[in-house]
């Protein structure tokens, strides 16, 4: 959002000015802008998340041979996934030190796997994303 904030302040001083170094000297901030972004940062936009912690979901519960449906919801449950544990977690106290907040947090990532991935995901194989994804989200 950072760099957002940054482009939309190039852009509206682009939009004010009629100088030609002006221009020129704007252009160059975007092209620096562009630079900055690192790999991750440019893939994250590039696939339309909001931010890296929705692109690593994605990648997570990402398996080959998807269809572009399948595709497309993936990244819908990777950003539900995300906001949904971040509401929870903020409500949660120390969520880490407590066996019923821990399994509050297990079970939002298995409800919204076991209800939101697509049929294309056996359900044998969603317990190895649910415990994959715990842990990174644990570990965070």
């Amino acid at each position: 959002m950072d760099y957002y904030k940054r482009y939309q302040a190039i852009i509206d001083e682009y939009n004010s000015e009629q100088d030609k170094s002006k221009i020129e000297k704007i252009f160059n901030d975007l092209m620096r802008l562009v630079e900055e972004l690192t790999e991750e940062e440019k893939r994250y936009i590039r696939e339309e998340f909001d931010n890296d912690e929705e692109l690593a979901y994605y990648d997570m519960l990402f398996r080959e041979n998807l269809s572009k449906n399948d595709i497309k919801k993936l990244k819908e449950v990777a950003v539900e996934l995300y906001n949904n544990l971040k509401v929870k977690i903020e409500e949660l106290d120390n969520w880490k030190e407590k066996d019923n907040t821990r399994a509050t947090v297990r079970n939002l990532i298995k409800n919204t796997l076991y209800d939101k991935l697509p049929d294309s995901y056996a359900t044998e194989v969603i317990p190895q994303y649910i415990e994959q994804l715990y842990e990174y989200v644990y570990s965070r």
